[in-house]
């Protein structure tokens, strides 16, 4: 019996026991990442290795005393028979898609003579779980300093969050604007939260300008941007939208986008019979006081709190949809005098209360029912053009006035023309009696949601229903609702002890996904659709898009793997019209449109051919993804009758979409669009194409699995489509791309991660080259779809550097918004500088992607399977490839992972990644592959003077031994039971330039930089990202630590430069002091053991003076300085704030290079731009020489090791070329070479 069922039994206490705390472990929701197929060809299957030690159980490949006659022809033979899977051990974190062998394919080759031992075999230990457990060290002073990251997010100045408690809030009260504002949701009905804490608003400000259409939502529906109220699925049809892609579409069928209903929060009050009002409409910010408005992601509260008229009257709300009972949305409302402020001749105040059902505040509807009855009123409205589909909204108040009980609502007025009604409870405040307390209980029913149609309830009855058997438990129904978040909490956690910040985005991330989903279907065969903005905007109309199967799910599958499947099961519920979309257009098979609502049809905003046929890769991609996962009850029944026939009759649609070029001898796909909307109607996208041949081989593995029939032609275009590439072997983006592009998200990337295109050597050097390429050909106003690719591309394809982490940050600070830590889909949410692009908000999608960043980025994760030859079967086996993350000390852990059934733990510290086997009663298979066929320093480099032999860059010439060869080359196998844990060493990347101290250390920007930023990037060791100053007319200023242990000088440094070097630097420290470094630890133990600040100043003159070192008289410190403390806030910051003549203790920075010159050393390479060349170019280099001989310290330092300095500054001014670009100099990569103290 479902809990709606239970709930309309018309015997109102009866449900209340059944919502009260679980006293299950876990919770029923679940969910998915992507996937990796490889094909084991000829090797072993994975239970034929050995739990212990891990590799096969045969005789050693090499004997130390043969001939080395012997080891060539063992190593020719295994490049002939086991090629493939010496490529999947290559693929690492990136794949997703291995081919298997073919009668007519010859086999990739690998260069085995390029394999290094340093560091690419990381041999495993299983053993029994670690009874202590695997908690993660906390460094208070890095996870402090991480918190001056917040001030980067945009709209920062007056939020705050609450780490302990998950609280995310603001004392500012601004006009009404979307990214200022919270929403509660549940994952069937939502609602964004005006700035009063309740009802409904437009809004009435843009943080950038007031050009006409600033107050308006995005394509395709242009409206003016509202806090309303929304339910899951209830769509309406429009004959036409105010912008469309294909307009001449709009003959053969309506667009679906959603509808929002009548405000369901719509409380107000007036005071003293309606002489003032409270509502969004009527409070002026003048009249509010003592502020705050607060989420609360633990349980998804929104709380308001402020004073109000002189600070006479407090107002508080709270707004909860309810976590289990979908249907139920809450207010509670409390009115109190500010006795202490009153006038002394105040006696008392009438206030009415007003609960209210509002048609004006639903949009695309038309009202069907609204009227009142003794219990409450109610509304009921239907989507536009959908007659047979309703949504009711009943509505009850309970109201208790302080010390006087219960204050009954009374009808006050039904109007039919203003589609208004409302009911009005009086109360009377005075003194004594200086509270009122309401609670309101709206049920909300859609006849998408109503299961009781075989009882012939109706949505109105169902809605009262809800509402009537809620009322007068609020506490009970706060607690289980509570309760239920909790237990959606204890199926998933991230954690990042080392940075507030990222943890905070995972968190929120986590919560924004779980608030617009469900785990309860009414019916599966309807499934869950998930638009881009969730249940609080119509941003997108509303939408269903790729954002669903390619960024969303994923994330939430790991956790909660029946939320997934509710969300594939939406797709599989639309297949029999992609189908028909298909046959509409002469193709066999299914193709479905670029979006979809209540239908799935082809439409001039969704549609079906000439546009971005990758969809089709996308859904089935999430579908077999499921699968991969392996989640309850997810066997090859599903993999049957739900996988297979998306699977197929993708692979049908495509077989017949593709031609064939005989002049080229390979299969090309003509008149699409890629991820990268900046490119319409191109030929040959490659992530399309690459999705294609991917595609073609699942159909071909599921259909030899199943025993299905399976078309010969799909290996044949498989192994035959066209791949563009440029004569460099950069991965072209389509056919005839130029070197003037400029790209609006992820795409190539997207062949690396998450559809894990990389089948041969030459195809892994590739996406190296790609990766590097296309990182400097991002819009920097794209959308927050691109950098959550690049972590894990990075991760998996770079063996030097750090930047896996800085696209980490990267993928957050330019897009997420304060107060909320909502993100938006631009990281520059001003239309007249963005290319007049209206963000989505929410935008769900970048929530998907970052949580995957994390989840299968940093990593390595992957979900896999390989087809066992003989019997053509596939072996569903978990990828595990982590890597060393400098950037995060302490590391990550992914608590409640869910893989075949199965609950994990994944950790990984800054030593080992470990796999925790916690719950469950069956053995999982983990591959670990090997990175040593990764070069990504050996790139091919532009120049001028010899094009044919290219420049190599920074090549590590490394020989190889039999030692070499003799690890395992086709990755290492473990069969991890339950009650286990595999504990592997961390692959740990080497410098990008050699004896570089500064990087992977912490760095800050003290001046802006261009929006998608992240001065993480001039540090990372990735030669092809940088950080540049947002005006060249200011000075940059970037502020580096080397860390508290520092005892190294810097002699020497060098910057790289892209295109656009600086016109000088200068770099300046703070000195070092052992004295001053030993004081500072003992004013810090002063600090804390101090009862008074009198005896603080006491001890800590005592102390100073005991070393001889006199006592600062000024109270300031210079700019730099002041930078150092507010980035740390550690417990210097903390000694200056109650002591501040202390000052620096007489310190400051000293340069030591002082307007150096920038010459670029590398000319401007025209022909690049003339001739549309598709290169790397080299990067421009400044080196330089630091001579301390001639710089004067001041008296108050005698140390000989001052030089060995924990702080640098570097300093930026201009650009070498006077042009009318307003934008800094890029700066790519910044290294200090040291002498060691001694």
């Amino acid at each position: 019996m479902s809990f709606l069922s239970k709930l309309f039994s018309f015997q109102r206490p009866s449900f209340i026991p059944a919502l009260g705390p679980s006293n299950s472990t876990s919770s029923d929701i679940e969910s998915y990442p992507l996937t990796n197929t490889d094909s084991i060809e000829n090797s072993p299957p994975p239970n034929n290795y050995n739990n212990s030690i891990n590799i096969p159980k045969k005789e050693p490949l090499f004997d130390k005393k043969s001939k080395k006659i012997k080891v060539l022809t063992i190593i020719l033979f295994l490049i002939m028979i086991s090629a493939i899977i010496a490529l999947i051990a290559v693929v690492a974190p990136s794949s997703f898609s291995i081919f298997s062998k073919a009668s007519d394919y010859t086999p990739p080759q690998f260069d085995l003579a390029n394999v290094s031992n340093t560091n690419y075999y990381q041999q495993g230990v299983i053993s029994p779980i670690d009874e202590k457990g695997h908690s993660l060290e906390y460094n208070s002073q890095t996870r402090k300093s991480s918190k001056k990251l917040y001030e980067l997010m945009s709209d920062f100045d007056t939020a705050y969050y609450d780490d302990e408690n998950m609280i995310l809030g603001t004392t500012l009260f601004s006009d009404n604007v979307y990214s200022r504002q919270p929403y509660v949701a549940n994952g069937y009905i939502g609602s964004r939260i005006p700035n009063i804490g309740f009802g409904y608003a437009l809004d009435t400000l843009n943080l950038f300008t007031d050009a006409p259409g600033a107050l308006n939502n995005g394509w395709p529906l242009r409206n003016r941007r509202y806090a309303g109220a929304f339910v899951s699925d209830f769509y309406c049809l429009e004959p036409k939208l105010n912008s469309t892609n294909f307009p001449e579409l709009d003959e053969n069928g309506y667009n679906t986008v959603i509808s929002s209903i009548p405000q369901w929060t719509n409380l107000q009050f007036s005071l003293d019979n309606g002489t003032v009002w409270f509502n969004p409409l009527e409070v002026e910010n003048i009249d509010v006081i003592n502020y705050s408005q607060n989420l609360s992601m633990k349980d998804g509260i929104v709380t308001t709190d402020l004073d109000w008229i002189d600070n006479m009257l407090h107002v508080k709300s709270d707004i909860w949809a309810h976590r289990k009972i979908y249907p139920l949305g809450m207010v509670s409302l409390e009115i109190s005098l500010n006795v202490d402020n009153l006038p002394e001749e105040f006696e008392s105040v009438d206030l009415d209360v007003w609960d209210v059902l509002d048609f004006n505040t639903s949009h695309r509807t038309v009202l069907k029912d609204l009227g009142a009855d003794d219990d409450g009123i109610f509304m009921v409205v239907q989507p536009k053009n959908v007659p047979y589909s309703n949504a009711a909204i009943y509505s009850t108040c309970t109201m208790e006035l302080e010390n006087k009980g219960s204050v009954n609502f009374t009808t006050a007025d039904i109007n039919d023309d203003d589609g208004t009604v409302s009911k009005v409870g009086h109360v009377l405040l005075t003194r004594e009696n200086s509270k009122v307390t309401i609670h309101k209980y709206t049920g909300v029913m859609s006849t998408e949601f109503n299961d009781n149609e075989r009882s012939k309830i109706s949505t109105l009855e169902a809605a009262k229903l809800v509402s009537m058997n809620s009322k007068g438990n609020y506490d009970v129904l706060l607690s289980s609702h509570k309760q239920a978040w909790y237990t959606l909490y204890n199926d998933a956690f991230i954690e990042i002890p080392s940075d507030s910040l990222l943890e905070m985005t995972a968190r929120s991330s986590l919560y924004q996904l779980l608030a617009n989903t469900r785990t309860y279907n009414v019916s599966e065969d309807r499934g869950l659709p998930v638009s881009v903005p969730g249940l609080s905007s119509d941003s997108y109309g509303g939408m269903v898009f790729w954002d669903a199967d390619l960024w969303v799910q994923p994330a939430l599958l790991p956790f909660f793997p029946q939320i997934a499947k509710n969300m594939n099961n939406y797709r599989n519920a639309t297949h029999s019209q992609a189908k028909a979309n298909a046959k509409q257009y002469g193709y066999p098979g299914a193709v479905y449109p670029w979006t979809s609502g209540r239908y799935a049809n082809c439409t001039s905003a969704g549609p079906c051919v000439d546009y971005e046929y990758h969809i089709n890769v996308d859904i089935a991609m999430a579908s077999l993804s499921i699968y991969m996962n392996g989640g309850d009850g997810i066997d090859d029944e599903y993999l049957r009758y739900t996988t297979w026939p998306i699977v197929k009759d993708a692979a049908e649609f495509f077989t017949a979409y593709v031609k064939y070029n005989a002049t080229l001898g390979q299969y090309e796909t003509y008149n699409l669009t890629d991820p990268d909307e900046f490119a319409d109607h191109i030929n040959n996208g490659a992530f399309t194409n690459a999705g294609i041949k991917t595609l073609l081989k699942w159909a071909n593995d599921i259909g030899n699995h199943l025993e299905e029939y399976v078309d010969p032609k799909w290996m044949e275009i498989s192994h035959n489509i066209y791949i563009p590439r440029s004569k460099s072997n950069i991965t072209l983006e389509y056919s005839g791309m130029n070197s003037s592009i400029e790209i609006k998200q992820a795409d190539v990337t997207l062949m690396v991660y998450p559809l894990g295109y990389i089948n041969d050597e030459s195809i892994l050097n590739n996406a190296i080259k790609d990766l590097y390429y296309y990182s400097e050909r991002q819009s920097a106003s794209g959308p927050a779809m691109t950098y959550p690719v690049f972590v894990a591309a990075a991760a998996g394809l770079l063996n030097h550097g750090s930047s896996s982490q800085s696209y980490l940050y990267k993928s957050v600070l330019p897009y997420l918004r304060a107060p909320f830590a909502q993100f938006s889909e631009q990281s520059d949410d001003n239309f007249l500088t963005n290319g007049l692009t209206q963000p989505a908000f929410p935008f769900l999608t970048a929530n998907g992607g970052f949580l995957q960043s994390i989840l299968f980025g940093l990593t390595g994760i992957r979900y896999s399977y390989e087809v066992d030859q003989p019997t053509k079967k596939m072996q569903r086996l978990l990828r595990f490839n982590p890597i060393e993350l400098p950037l995060l000390p302490g590391g990550i852990a992914i608590r409640n992972f869910k893989y075949m059934g199965q609950v994990l733990d994944i950790i990984i510290n800054d030593h080992n990644g470990t796999i925790v086997h916690k719950k469950g009663d069956l053995p999982i298979t983990i591959k670990v592959p090997n990175r040593g066929l990764i070069h990504d320093r050996d790139i091919d480099l532009f120049t001028r003077e010899k094009k044919e032999t290219l420049e190599k860059r920074d090549q590590l010439d490394k020989p190889s031994t039999e030692e070499d060869i003799k690890s395992d080359l086709f990755g290492t196998y473990y069969t991890l039971s339950p009650g286990e844990e595999l504990t592997l060493p961390l692959y740990k990347p080497e410098l990008n330039i050699e004896n570089n101290i500064a990087e992977n250390k912490q760095i800050t920007n003290l001046t802006a930089g261009v929006p998608g930023d992240v001065a993480f990037s001039a540090l990372d060791g990735n030669n092809y990202t940088h950080w540049q100053p947002a005006e060249k007319s200011s000075i940059a200023r970037l502020l580096i630590d080397l860390g508290k242990d520092n005892r190294e000088v810097i002699t020497k440094g060098m910057i790289l430069w892209g295109q656009r070097p600086a016109k000088n630097i200068s770099v300046a420290i703070l000195p070092h002091s052992d004295k001053l470094t030993d004081i500072f630890n003992n004013v810090t133990v002063i600090l804390e053991h101090s009862h008074s600040t009198e005896e603080y100043e006491e001890d800590v003159f005592k102390l100073l003076a005991e070393n001889n070192i006199p006592i600062p008289q000024s109270n300031s410190t210079s700019e730099a300085l002041q930078e150092i403390l507010d980035w740390k806030d550690d417990d210097i910051n903390d000694i200056f704030k109650k002591f501040p003549k202390l000052g620096i203790l007489g310190e400051d920075f000293i340069t030591v290079l002082e307007n150096y010159p920038v010459e670029p050393s590398e000319p401007y390479y025209k022909e690049i731009y003339d001739k549309s060349l598709i290169e790397i170019l080299p990067s421009n280099k400044t080196e330089f020489v630091i001579d301390y001989s001639n710089i004067q310290l001041g008296d108050s330092s005698n140390d000989t090791e001052w030089n060995a300095a924990r702080y640098v500054l570097l300093t930026v001014q201009g650009t070498y070329d006077e042009d009318e670009d307003v934008k800094g100099a890029t700066i790519k990569e910044i290294s200090f070479s040291p002498s060691r103290l001694k």
